[in-house]
């Protein structure tokens, strides 16, 4: 090459020209393949990519004019035996693999000038993590598509024998096709083959982890011995980042990822993204497949399969389920005049809670769960208002009554917060079976007519916990066994844990999980589902769950009884 500047001979190696000094720019090399024909039978036609190992062309057959990929070692790489029996590793596991989700290899040689290469069949489409960053959000159907086919993958290279390792959304090609996507699982370059009896070196020491941090299972961070519960793990990750966006865990570092793989409880998929629609049945498998231990994990890729298309089924079915309208389940507070002084004269408004200035007194008292008749339309007529156990409200009209009135108003609010209590402890104490709802009733209440009603009788969504009273440690250590309770759908453990947590804490996020955890259990409480979201929406009213929070409730919404 000659220096642009002075001309002076620079010579193929320099950077600089020996004579000026000149930087020179040289053009990118050519590369060594692209055109050539190895092994006499392929002929490269183009550079797909390149990776540590090697490079991958797209080359034809000659003898059947067939498009092929080939993946070439690079020569520097010929004199490391471990490289070498690895790469063989990769062309001998997924030769004995004979799906239609995994890619073929069709050939297996040695190149002219003593490089070895793996020809295999050319898939077109593009790699998952592509879709990924374009396409997201995919809609939980075609995840489901998607991850069913990468696990009817997984279940014939289990069932042959071989483990990936390596599974990540670089490793799924994706083709689009009039069915729908087809996917092709690929580069088993670090696959373990299980029943091996090869003599040669070790493909990894003992202790060794080899893999991609973020998608690794706890055993294999640990370089512990895997089996094919591992690959599971990883398919768990895949589930989490399709339907988020997200990785479970986000880290800096290739040990932090590993370390929180080991030691960290994965954030519900709902927490990290409000906004996505995440089927509940979704989240729970999604949960299960990144337990800690394998023996949580799906048994195997079948299994695994089989309960994601349970769950596909079941969003069906409730998409495809009719919505009629229903009334709320929400019961609004009544409007009604403040006596508070003279600027609120003549003004309607809702004053919530118990307050002593009030001449109007609204309780609901649950002592017939289900029944809840509404209010009287002829707010004078007291008698029969008094009559119906469920609602009772008392107004006054005026401003006449004097003392008199005080004590009548006083005397009926003393009998109201008895009966308010004995139904409360009926409903949610002793009458419930609330061993596992330890918060139902306050161990310190007051003697029913001793008093008024204090906070510590107001239900937990209603109540405010104060300094004194929280423990944001144990509350966060109460709200992660909740999780792991709901994660195996153990939802009564879970609303109890969330139930001590709350107690403790007051955050509005656990408000959320109490929501959830009383619409999903085996004997829904849509009443108590439904208070534990308005908590959560007074303290959080920009919050994304708002959406789902009323489809939830438009859809299931427990309908008022008609007026006798």
């Amino acid at each position: 090459m000659y220096c642009p500047s002075c001309g002076a001979d620079a010579r193929e190696s320099s950077r600089f020209c020996p004579a000026c000094g000149a930087t020179l720019v040289r053009a990118a090399d050519a590369d060594e393949y692209v055109g050539k024909t190895i092994a006499q039978k392929y002929r490269v036609e183009a550079l797909i990519g390149e990776g540590g190992m090697g490079k991958v062309y797209r080359a034809r057959q000659l003898a059947l004019d067939k498009v092929v990929v080939l993946k070439v070692l690079r020569q520097t790489l010929l004199s490391d035996e471990r490289t070498v029996q690895r790469f063989q590793r990769e062309a001998k596991a997924a030769s004995r693999l004979n799906h239609p989700n995994s890619i073929s290899v069709l050939d297996f040689g040695q190149a002219e000038d003593g490089a070895l290469f793996i020809a295999m069949e050319y898939v077109a489409g593009q790699d998952l993590h592509n879709i990924l960053t374009r396409e997201w959000p995919l809609g939980e159907a075609r995840v489901v598509r998607i991850v069913t086919q990468v696990l009817s993958a997984l279940s014939d290279a289990h069932g042959a024998g071989v483990i990936h390792r390596d599974l990540k959304p670089e490793n799924i090609m994706v083709e689009r096709r009039k069915e729908g996507d087809f996917v092709k699982v690929l580069d088993f370059g670090i696959a373990k083959i299980t029943d091996s009896t090869d003599d040669g070196p070790a493909l990894t020491r003992a202790g060794f982890v080899c893999g991609t941090p973020e998608y690794m299972s706890p055993e294999q961070a640990r370089g512990a011995q895997l089996d094919h519960r591992s690959d599971l793990y990883a398919v768990g990750v895949l589930l989490y980042q399709l339907m988020t966006g997200l990785l479970p865990f986000e880290s800096d570092s290739a040990v932090g990822f590993a370390t929180k793989h080991l030691t960290e409880e994965p954030p519900p998929p709902t927490r990290r993204r409000p906004d996505a629609r995440i089927s509940p049945g979704m989240e729970r498998l999604i949960l299960r497949a990144l337990s800690k231990s394998p023996d949580d994990r799906p048994a195997n890729a079948e299994a695994f399969k089989a309960e994601l298309q349970a769950v596909d089924k079941e969003r069906r079915r409730g998409e495809a389920a009719p919505r009629r309208p229903q009334a709320s389940a929400v019961l609004a507070p009544l409007p009604r005049k403040s006596t508070g002084g003279p600027m609120n004269e003549g003004r309607d408004t809702t004053v919530p809670g118990w307050d002593s200035n009030e001449v109007t007194v609204e309780a609901t008292v649950r002592a017939l769960p289900g029944v809840l008749a509404p209010l009287p339309a002829d707010t004078n007529d007291i008698p029969a208002a008094r009559e119906r156990t469920d609602s009772i409200v008392i107004t006054q009209s005026g401003s006449s009554g004097g003392a008199a009135f005080f004590f009548k108003s006083l005397t009926i609010l003393l009998v109201v917060a008895a009966v308010g209590f004995f139904a409360y402890y009926f409903t949610y104490g002793a009458g419930s079976g609330s061993q596992d709802l330890p918060y139902a009733l306050p161990k310190n209440a007051p003697v029913p007519g001793g008093s008024a009603p204090t906070s510590a009788d107001v239900p937990l969504y209603d109540r405010e916990i104060t300094s004194d009273q929280r423990n944001v440690e144990r509350a966060r250590q109460r709200e992660l066994e909740g999780d792991r309770a709901f994660a195996k759908q153990d939802v009564r453990l879970a609303t109890s844990l969330y139930l001590e947590a709350f107690s403790q804490s007051g955050d509005p996020e656990l408000a959320l999980k109490l929501g959830n955890a009383y619409w999903h259990r085996s004997d829904p409480d849509p009443r108590e589902a439904e208070k534990w979201w308005e908590r959560h929406l007074r303290e959080v009213p920009n919050s994304k769950a708002r959406a789902v929070i009323d489809e939830h409730l438009g859809r299931k919404s427990v309908a008022q009884p008609a007026a006798p």
